[in-house]
């Protein structure tokens, strides 16, 4: 009865000869065998290239913290120094203003009967003296004065349109006269106060 269930292709008379339905275990472990060791392969290779994605994410937010932090220090630098910059500013013209004060109550009582000139004289001298001030603040903190250019195009950004003028042998929307010069920092780009123009027609 054992023979029943022997291997057909096997012509030995063996007990312990393999039967097909050991041969089939066989490989179906070899098959399992094989599908776990694929799987390892591929279980390290996703490890591998999820660990140098995650290097690279940790390097790129490294760079970026380090630049955010340097982008942070300028910028507070930057701050501190412009306050400096208004603070220093502040104080001159906080100087100059109270100077103005004194020159303005020291003026000079106009009498026409008694005209004395010597007076007036002094005041203005004092006026003009003040005035040097105030331009030398403004050239120590990079103000110089910004004129406009005949006859170049009008730009509204540079100009400031005060009227409008008739130049023969000129093309319309040109800077025909300086009525009031500007005033530009030390980067001339950078216009504190438009000059005013008159504008060809």
């Amino acid at each position: 009865m054992n023979d029943d269930f022997k291997n057909p292709l096997t012509l030995s008379t063996d007990p312990d000869a393999p039967t097909l339905g050991m041969s089939s275990v066989y490989r179906l472990f070899e098959a399992f065998i094989g599908l776990r060791e694929k799987n390892e392969r591929q279980h390290k290779l996703f490890e591998q290239t999820l660990n140098r994605a995650r290097d690279a994410l940790q390097s790129s937010f490294n760079s970026f913290a380090v630049e955010t932090q340097k982008a942070y220090q300028l910028m507070r630098q930057d701050m501190v120094g412009e306050k400096k910059f208004s603070l220093s500013l502040l104080n001159e013209l906080l100087d100059l203003a109270i100077e103005l004060d004194h020159i303005v109550a020291a003026r000079p009582a106009v009498n026409a009967a008694a005209l004395d000139a010597e007076p007036i004289e002094r005041w203005m001298a004092a006026v003009e003296i003040q005035n040097r001030k105030v331009q030398e603040a403004l050239r120590k903190f990079g103000i110089h004065p910004y004129d406009a250019v005949v006859s170049t195009p009008y730009n509204p950004a540079l100009h400031e349109r005060v009227g409008g003028k008739r130049v023969e042998g000129m093309d319309a929307l040109r800077v025909a006269e300086q009525v009031q010069r500007g005033y530009a920092s030390q980067q001339p780009e950078f216009i504190l106060r438009r000059p005013k123009v008159l504008v060809t027609e």
